[in-house]
């Protein structure tokens, strides 16, 4: 089936259906799938693997564990691998 003629079927049944339960499904499944990014290899990252690893994140942040670097780290970081002078 080609891409818009599955949308429109998709559409018209997402239409048709009265049951919020259901409603509520196809709308958690649709946040959770959807394309918040891409990473650097260009990978998708969906928005919930996105909260996710910020969670992540602020939990290391919070106990003490979180690996951080500074914008100058970060500024020699690139500099080096790109062979640039800083």
């Amino acid at each position: 089936m080609k891409t818009e003629t599955l949308k429109i079927n998709v559409a018209q049944r997402i239409l048709s259906i009265s049951d919020n339960r259901l409603l509520e499904k196809i709308k958690n499944l649709l946040d959770k799938e959807n394309v918040f990014a891409y990473d650097m290899e260009g990978n998708p990252i969906t928005e919930s693997d996105y909260i996710k690893n910020l969670d992540l994140v602020n939990k290391e942040i919070d106990n003490g564990t979180a690996k951080l670097h500074t914008t100058k780290d970060v500024f020699k970081h690139i500099a080096d691998d790109n062979k640039l002078a800083l």
